[in-house]
């Protein structure tokens, strides 16, 4: 009896350090981000700020102070939003890497450029954005 007793404290203090080490790897490994492939480039436009639509312009203007993405449609064409918050200093850029189709999704893969630390840029708060415009496509956006 006591060697069946031992041998079953065993097995369940085996199948117990199997469960805690095999059971957080698979939970580790679900939680990876899907790479979206890109299957075509999307024609765009950098829109300046006298060209952008009215009421995007509210909308940019009520979220610029914290990071935001949005997109907005007049019905002919794509606004496509992203915005770096509320900077420290002026002269920021906003570098577009990619705007592409994907299986079922448009990418919009962008970098905030910060001011040349030799320069003599203005310790003025900023609130750096870029708007881009394409054609109305339905597909719902990912920004990277």
């Amino acid at each position: 009896m006591y060697i069946h007793k031992k041998s079953l404290f065993h097995k369940i203090k085996l199948f117990f350090l199997i469960f805690i080490i095999v059971f957080p790897l698979s939970l580790i490994s679900g939680c990876e981000k899907k790479e979206e492939e890109k299957t075509s480039s999307v024609d765009f436009t950098v829109v300046t700020d006298s060209d952008i639509p009215k009421e995007l312009k509210k909308l940019i203007k009520e979220r610029r102070k914290n990071p935001f993405e949005l997109s907005f449609s007049d019905g002919s064409y794509l606004y496509v939003v992203k915005g770096y918050g509320k900077q420290q200093a002026t002269d920021y850029s906003i570098i577009v890497n990619d705007f592409y189709m994907s299986e079922d999704t448009l990418v919009f893969d962008t970098d905030l450029s910060g001011p040349e630390k030799e320069s003599n840029t203005s310790q003025k708060p900023s609130y750096p954005y870029i708007v881009i415009k394409t054609r109305y496509i339905e597909n719902s956006i990912v920004f990277k």
